[in-house]
């Protein structure tokens, strides 16, 4: 008897089914501990099936943060379309990052051994190709923001930086920021009493008045534009937080 041949939409719910009991690996054990065979313990097929999805555990790894990827998009692109200044945007991005962390720790976590070598190097080329065409969009969408800044006017760009590099000091400051005060790490004199909502937000401010992005935060009341923008953006995710006993608060 010839072995039964799916039909797409069967074959990527088999291949989700594949994620999700690799993630459970992941939230219990560590990305460290994740293996092909503790997936396998999982999931009601064979290896031999699990290996028709994924060449690896790094392509699993890839797969996982792929759809990361795919639910910051519509974070961020929420907060591109929404109908604040460009500087107000900036920091709702921040936010944006932080839920995202919160609502899915694991992701967060899975992110930066997605991006090593030693993953990328052992996974197919069509996860890698959708990678790096969703990281794309990902700073493409914050870009659009800073260009939008620069031709309203209220940027200018110093002569030695240039809007990737924005890009970039956006996002590690973000990342620092929320993996420094995550409650995952252990804690340290260096962080004691800080929260990590107060410090995207002074931070955040830091960068864009040291960069001259008006309106300056001596000129506008971010802290109270950010809790109203938060309710008209992110209200689904506020309830899922609230759920969690989490409130954004600083």
């Amino acid at each position: 008897m010839p072995p039964r041949v799916l039909d797409e939409q069967s074959f990527l719910a088999r291949e989700q089914l594949i994620i999700d009991a690799a993630l459970i690996v992941i939230e219990r054990e560590g990305i460290e501990n994740l293996t092909i065979d503790k997936v396998v313990d999982l999931v009601p097929f064979s290896k031999g099936t699990v290996y028709k999805h994924f060449s690896g555990k790094e392509d699993v790894i890839l797969a996982i943060n792929n759809q990361a990827i795919v639910i910051l998009c519509d974070l961020f692109e929420r907060v591109a379309k929404f109908d604040a200044c460009p500087r107000e945007r900036m920091l709702l991005l921040n936010f944006a990052y932080l839920i995202y962390s919160i609502l899915h720790p694991v992701l967060f976590t899975v992110d930066l051994c997605a991006r090593s070598p030693s993953v990328i190097e052992k996974c197919g080329q069509d996860r890698i190709d959708k990678q790096d065409a969703m990281q794309t969009h990902l700073m493409f969408t914050i870009g659009s923001i800073i260009m939008e800044g620069i031709e309203q006017g209220y940027l200018v760009l110093p002569e030695s930086i240039d809007v990737q590099q924005i890009c970039f000091s956006n996002w590690s400051m973000g990342y620092g920021i929320i993996s420094l005060l995550s409650k995952h790490v252990e804690t340290c004199e260096g962080r004691a009493g800080l929260s990590v909502e107060l410090e995207l937000f002074n931070n955040n401010n830091l960068l864009l008045d040291g960069l001259g992005w008006l309106p300056l935060s001596k000129d506008r009341d971010y802290k109270s534009a950010m809790f109203k923008d938060f309710d008209l953006v992110f209200s689904e995710e506020l309830k899922a937080l609230k759920a969690l006993g989490r409130d954004l608060r600083f």
